[in-house]
């Protein structure tokens, strides 16, 4: 079950970190000082490795969970998997 709850919580920071990239995607690399551009082209890179991984979850609730622009389905898949850990853990703990 350990192994299970890893995953989850793994796959869970991996959600929040789309959720908040979702911000930095929107910034034109072009108009950021110099001293910051490494770091956005880091973080985007690291949205692009992440977005194969979370985006087969993602793309069924998007439309779903749109609110002013703002995507919340990350939200809602970690809520989702939040309650999936506690059943399981509940399962598994007798």
């Amino acid at each position: 079950m350990m192994i299970i709850a890893t995953i989850i919580q793994v796959y869970q920071f991996m959600l929040f970190i789309r959720f908040i990239m979702q911000w930095i995607d929107t910034i034109d690399i072009n108009s950021v000082h110099p001293a910051f551009k490494s770091i956005i082209t880091t973080l985007k890179s690291v949205n692009g490795t992440l977005i194969p991984i979370t985006e087969p979850v993602l793309a069924p609730i998007r439309d779903k969970v749109t609110f002013n622009h703002i995507d919340l389905s990350p939200l809602v898949v970690s809520v989702i998997l939040s309650i999936v850990a506690g059943v399981l853990t509940s399962i598994f703990s007798f």
